[in-house]
């Protein structure tokens, strides 16, 4: 019986050692992403992009990594680029609010305003209490010059969120 102890624990060890990342193994889809998110912190996009692209290249349907490669993006100005990572994102998830929202934003800045008030009612029709899509989609009617439609959704988003002007 002691020798049947002594080769399971010799087992175990062993296979904790041939194990995906020991002894110079493959990182995981998360790992790379938990670097990847660690980069995004400190404002070191590329590198981060780096970090995502290689999470999906692990996991090809990890939405984070999608969105936060999307987000990076973004943050280097590269627009397209971030729609397309969006979009990616929205494919896995169509009721995540974030791609949704991120798109929109990019829209409104573009001055493609009905995009934007699209993706929007979007993350509204998934999230009804979402204040900030309340707020940017009167900001993308006003620039329409549809004052009226805007003062709603103004008043609905200070409504849920008082803070907001």
């Amino acid at each position: 019986m002691q020798n049947i102890k002594r080769l399971f624990l010799i087992l175990v060890l062993f296979g904790v050692l041939v194990s995906p990342g020991c002894l110079g193994g493959t990182k995981s889809a998360d790992a790379y992403y938990s670097a990847g998110m660690t980069l995004f912190n400190q404002g070191k996009y590329n590198e981060a992009i780096t970090m995502f692209d290689s999470a999906l290249a692990v996991n090809p349907d990890f939405k984070e990594a999608w969105v936060y490669k999307g987000v990076s993006l973004d943050q280097l100005g590269k627009y397209s680029d971030a729609i397309a990572c969006y979009d990616k994102a929205i494919a896995l998830d169509p009721n995540d609010t974030l791609p949704w929202y991120n798109k929109g934003i990019i829209f409104g800045g573009q001055g493609q305003y009905l995009d934007a008030i699209a993706c929007f009612d979007k993350v509204i029709s998934i999230d009804p209490k979402d204040a900030e899509a309340w707020y940017n989609k009167g900001v993308a009617l006003e620039l329409l010059g549809r004052t009226a439609e805007a003062k709603i959704c103004y008043d609905e988003a200070k409504r849920l969120n008082p803070s907001l002007t």
